[in-house]
């Protein structure tokens, strides 16, 4: 089953759903709720504890500043980044209405100060922008777990997040128990424990991590290791990256008027410059740099932070010239290009199963919440979707691969997640060529991927879990050699498909540096 027939399939259970109780006004409200998100943009909550730096995260990721940034928690309510033709700001009450805030720029102290309003006035704050980064995904700022907002309104992080979006990403400095425990509250229902594909964990501020610096991005993948083999976390995340989310933020918006400051900085003699970052009072109130005044060496440190500084000095020292390559290798120092890689091929490109799981946890809470006479036949429909769809078991072993709780000899650990899927879901992907591949070498290729695996399956070393893991991958490359008997039948549609293909092509990718 594609993931375009799983989420068809799954819609068509959520309508059914919605029409048994459509004498239920709430419950069937809420269910066309669901039913409207499925064709709407991929929504991912931003959460972690207080201060994590969610709203500096979300600035990276779309390219933008458009998430105000404080010293202090100020987020009490869920704030939506959305694309829009045009800047608005929309208030929904817990009542259901909608108030039109006008605007013609999104100004960070406006935002700031509606996300100071209670839970118990707004209910939600929806900001549009016509930033590109937003064009996949909404993202979903969330206020902090255990923050007082979510303690003083009784709302579970289960119900807060599993109601409003699809995927989740969870900043923490360093994982805590109430860190673990949300995490697991996310994934308490059974699709979400059958499905664990749309958790990805960010170890923010990685470079204040023990003693700070190029040894606390160290220490930060370190302990992300240790954690990728907790039998607990692993059991929900997929992905566990260290990233410094305020040189990320800094980096993709950095300004000619930065890049000329740390320009001139770099001309500076090494032992000037070792003495200048010495510390942040030096480097901020040290005299005799006319051409680069205390004030503006200042909004330096604000913004790249120290690290940031450091390296962006130590780079351009080193022949980088040019701010695109400053801005490339300072991005990929900060960790935002593996994260931002993580979101594409974990949410992005998966989307259409992420959206069949939302369609699916939605029917699994009603059930269970509002059982009534005659339900039986929906929740057996809802067992079978979710026991026999074959991308569940290849996103499910997925999981287990990344995770480590199934290893297999280094090239078939890593021919068995292509295979997979993970790195895309189009034929050519999964089979290791590009997309000019003529159709009856990917034949060629498919049945000689379907013989490997097929050798594997009889090996008498592998144990219940490996040998379950294989019949899975044998059943993808089964669905290959279908799929090029399909073709082969088919040129004229399969052409179509490989000319566009909204689930396989590159064009969009949810995050700025895609654009």
């Amino acid at each position: 089953m594609s993931t375009d027939a799983l989420l068809e399939r799954a819609r068509g259970l959520l309508i059914r759903t919605m029409t048994f109780y459509r004498d239920d006004p709430r419950t069937s409200t809420w269910l066309r709720g669901r039913l409207e998100r499925l064709g709407q943009p991929l929504r991912i909550a931003v959460s972690g504890r207080v201060k994590a730096g969610k709203s500096t995260l979300i600035n990276a990721l779309v390219g933008e500043e458009l998430a105000p940034t404080d010293a202090e928690e100020r987020t009490q309510v869920n704030t939506f980044y959305q694309y829009g033709p045009e800047p608005k700001i929309l208030i929904h009450t817990p009542h259901g209405a909608v108030q039109n805030v006008p605007v013609t720029t999104l100004d960070a102290g406006t935002i700031r100060d509606l996300q100071h309003w209670r839970p118990d006035e707004v209910a939600r704050l929806v900001i549009e922008s016509p930033t590109p980064g937003l064009q996949a995904i909404t993202l979903i700022e969330t206020p902090g777990v255990a923050s007082a907002a979510v303690q003083e309104t009784g709302r579970s992080a289960l119900a807060q997040i599993l109601s409003e979006a699809d995927a989740v990403l969870y900043l923490t400095r360093y994982p805590r128990q109430t860190d673990l425990q949300f995490l697991q509250s996310v994934n308490e229902l059974q699709t979400a424990r059958c499905v664990p594909i749309n958790t990805i964990v960010a170890f923010s501020r990685a470079d204040e991590t023990g003693s700070g610096g190029p040894e606390g991005l160290q220490g930060a993948e370190r302990i992300a290791e240790r954690y990728r083999n907790d039998p607990t976390l692993r059991s929900f995340a997929q992905h566990l990256i260290p990233v410094i989310g305020l040189l990320g933020q800094a980096v993709a918006t950095m300004t000619d008027e930065e890049f000329t400051a740390l320009g001139n900085l770099a001309r500076l003699s090494q032992n000037d410059l070792d003495a200048l970052l010495l510390s942040a009072d030096r480097f901020v109130n040290s005299t005799g740099l006319q051409s680069t005044p205390g004030p503006v060496r200042q909004r330096l440190l604000e913004r790249f932070g120290h690290f940031g500084v450091e390296r962006a000095l130590t780079l351009l020292r080193s022949g980088v010239t040019a701010p695109k390559d400053l801005r490339a290798a300072l991005l990929d120092e900060s960790g935002m290009n593996m994260l931002q890689e993580a979101v594409h091929q974990q949410f992005v490109e998966r989307q259409n199963a992420l959206r069949a799981r939302s369609a699916l946890l939605a029917v699994d809470m009603v059930l269970r919440a509002n059982p009534r006479p005659g339900v039986q036949q929906l929740l057996g429909e809802f067992e079978r979707l979710l026991a026999n769809a074959h991308e569940w078991n290849e996103l499910r072993l997925l999981s287990a691969l990344d995770s480590g709780q199934v290893r297999f000899a280094r090239p078939l650990q890593s021919e068995a997640k292509r295979l997979l899927g993970a790195f895309g879901s189009a034929p050519h992907a999964r089979l290791g060529r590009d997309e000019t591949t003529l159709e009856v070498d990917l034949a060629d290729e498919a049945a000689a991927a379907l013989s490997r695996w097929r050798e594997q399956s009889v090996n008498p070393l592998h144990d219940r879990t490996h040998r379950e893991a294989v019949r899975t991958v044998l059943r993808s490359c089964e669905r290959l050699i279908m799929h090029q008997v399909h073709n082969a039948q088919h040129p004229q549609q399969a052409q179509r498909q490989r000319t566009h293909n909204p689930q396989t092509g590159q064009h969009s990718t949810g995050t700025h540096s895609r654009h």
